[in-house]
């Protein structure tokens, strides 16, 4: 058996100084907040992405770039741009990250049993009606899997599943995909319909059509511009004639839309499954008579991780969960 080594056994051997600047003093959240502000061009850009504060980003490149001895960034120009240094450095951190990651998989693989980690995206409604009993089955199936979950709306989800912060996220297929090389699985077609308090003259009927919740302000998910998909549903359910709309309040919840228009503020407009994460006692939900009043769910992975362990189990899985109450599945 060969000994244990200890600092004084190595007697006369003098090792030299480690150089401060070497690879081993720089930390994996430095080269993360680094290519995150490279893709976005510019460090409050980054933040959505890395889930971190600017000031926390603008630490992680200072302290990347004191460790390297060279300016990565041009902080003087508007957007911010990289050095030269920044351009030839860009690759070999984006190398490094996914070789680290495969050699973190590989690890795993060796060990007896299953043991890995994934992190999955979502947002509240797939959380909460449908993501629940997809993770117990697959901590039923894989007792040595651990999860991490992240919300965000449809452009944030894409961000995370992009750039690795999520192994997958489950996102509406609309609006389209920025990032074209994602791979994906489409599961179910769910309805677009109108939210409207149980009094009002409306809800004696079956269904609205477009012209009638035009006359109304509207209320519709997800906040943010038009540019960053911001009441999309809404917009994709009046079609050629969202124009014309009233969009009175845009929020990310369920439940603001709900307390909004049970307060007279106007008729909101969201997707069916988003009503049962909240109580809508006191309101009518009915059709909407336009042929895009509907929203399809997938579920989207990056093909780099496709065959990590973590991934093939949680497809595995999810190919096989029973689907929400009130949806359609799409066939493969």
């Amino acid at each position: 058996m060969v000994p244990e080594t200890c600092d004084e056994d190595l007697g006369a051997v003098d090792l030299p100084p480690r150089d401060p600047r070497d690879a081993m003093s720089l930390q994996t959240a430095w080269l993360r907040s680094f290519l995150a502000v490279a893709d976005k061009g510019g460090f409050g850009a980054a933040t959505p992405v890395l889930h971190l504060s600017q000031s926390r980003v603008s630490a992680h490149i200072a302290a990347l770039e004191h460790a390297l001895g060279v300016t990565l960034f041009d902080r003087r120009a508007r957007p911010v741009c990289m050095t030269t240094a920044g351009e030839l450095f860009r690759g070999h951190a984006m190398t490094a990250l996914l070789e680290l990651q495969r050699g973190i998989d590989a690890a795993r693989s060796t060990l007896d049993g299953f043991a890995t980690h994934v992190s999955v995206g979502s947002y509240p409604s797939v959380s909460s009606t449908y993501l629940p009993a997809v993770l117990r089955e697959l901590k039923s199936k894989y007792h040595g899997l651990t999860v991490e979950l992240f919300e965000g709306n449809a452009s944030t989800l894409e961000e995370m599943a992009f750039s690795g912060t999520v192994d997958l996220a489950f996102r509406p297929l609309l609006p389209k995909m920025h990032e074209t090389t994602l791979c994906h699985r489409p599961i179910w077609r769910e309805d677009i319909v109108a939210v409207m308090r149980e009094h009002d003259p409306l809800a004696a009927r079956t269904s609205v059509s477009v012209a009638d919740i035009l006359e109304r302000p509207l209320i519709g998910n997800p906040a943010g511009s038009e540019e960053d998909g911001g009441g999309f549903d809404l917009r994709h359910t009046l079609g050629e004639a969202a124009g014309r709309a009233d969009i009175a309040y845009l929020t990310d919840q369920p439940t603001t839309l709900v307390a909004l228009v049970r307060s007279a503020f106007g008729i909101g407009v969201i997707n069916r499954l988003a009503l049962r994460t909240t109580s809508t006692e006191g309101l009518a939900i009915r059709a909407i008579d336009s042929p895009t009043a509907f929203r399809e769910v997938a579920l989207f992975w990056t093909r780099r991780r496709a065959d990590t362990a973590g991934v093939k189990a949680f497809l595995e899985v999810q190919g096989r969960a029973r689907l929400p109450v009130g949806v359609q599945a799409i066939s493969s």
